[in-house]
């Protein structure tokens, strides 16, 4: 569900839950309508959201629409029979973000809900959410003084003494790994010239994430992954097929140009380090190189509790 911004208060999430348990009761029918496209946009015009999508995205003379009691709204569907269905409904959390998720466009509210086919499980799961705020890696950060964020440089993380310790401990694991399996590790620049970035594809579909900036005339950007700087070492002189697999491990920086209303402290941030790598081999080696990369995983994914 998506609001018009201006905020939304605990008041406002009991009296959406109120209306919406009430709705509930009555059991109304969800039935699905297929309309003319002229006919909803005549319908939609005091919403310039609706008629945007009507317009955008609509490419043929109908579309469908969902009506429940007094309601008509666009949808795809499917949906329950009727809103008995629904036995049991939490509205927990609101966010702001941008129509589409583009920086230039409005900012709307968005509201989160769920619901459950038995209160038992709802009630679960509340429960194992009050225990996952404890876990919070932002709270424990906070708590225990390992990291933390400033406005003056949103979205990238400033690791305290102690954080810093499990920082290159973590990497310290990941290396030790990393040279049991064969792979070389290598240092590859953060700014490359655009035109790299034309070359992978990145800047016709990735380019509006970038951070991007000229430098004598020419167009640079910092890079938001590893990948075409391990093509270009790769390439940089001819190879024999001895070599290969050749396996390239990278602990580089990379910068992504996250939305502000996106970062969420050490899962959405915009300077980050990634465990990174890349295998070039024969057709012949990929399926070996696939399960090594699957053995790797299993690897890290059950010995890192075990780590600290």
């Amino acid at each position: 569900m998506y609001l018009e911004e201006g905020g939304v208060s605990s008041n406002d999430f009991s009296s959406l839950e109120s209306l919406c348990k009430k709705i509930i009761k009555e059991k109304q029918a969800f039935e699905r309508l297929e309309v003319k496209k002229e006919t909803l946009l005549a319908m939609f015009k005091y919403n310039k959201f609706k008629c945007r999508i009507l317009n955008e995205k609509v490419n043929t003379p109908t579309t469908t629409v969902y009506r429940c009691g007094p309601l008509i709204d666009l949808c795809r569907g499917p949906h329950v029979r009727h809103t008995g269905k629904i036995k049991a409904l939490k509205i927990h959390k609101n966010s702001s973000t941008y129509w589409e998720g583009k920086a230039d466009m409005e900012t709307l509210q968005r509201i989160y809900g769920i619901s459950f086919p038995d209160p038992k499980m709802l009630k679960e799961w509340e429960k194992f959410q009050e225990e996952a705020k404890n876990r919070d890696h932002r709270k424990i950060g906070r708590d225990q003084e390992l990291y933390f964020f400033h406005e003056l440089s949103p979205g990238s993380c400033f690791f305290l003494p102690k954080g810093a310790y499990i920082y290159n401990a973590l990497i310290e694991f990941i290396r030790s790994e990393y040279r049991k399996r064969g792979f070389q590790e290598v240092v590859t620049p953060n700014i490359f010239n655009s035109r790299l970035w034309m070359t992978s594809g990145h800047w016709q579909h990735y380019s509006e994430n970038m951070f991007s900036f000229e430098v004598e005339k020419e167009l640079f950007a910092l890079k938001p992954m590893n990948c075409p700087g391990h093509c270009l070492m790769f390439d940089h002189r001819p190879r024999s097929w001895r070599e290969l697999p050749l396996r390239l491990a990278d602990f580089g920086v990379l910068h992504r140009n996250e939305l502000s209303g996106a970062l969420t402290g050490l899962t959405r941030v915009r300077r980050f380090q990634q465990d990174d790598a890349h295998i070039f081999c024969a057709m012949e080696q990929i399926e070996d190189e696939i399960k090594g990369c699957l053995d790797f995983l299993r690897t890290v994914y059950s010995s890192i509790w075990i780590f600290f």
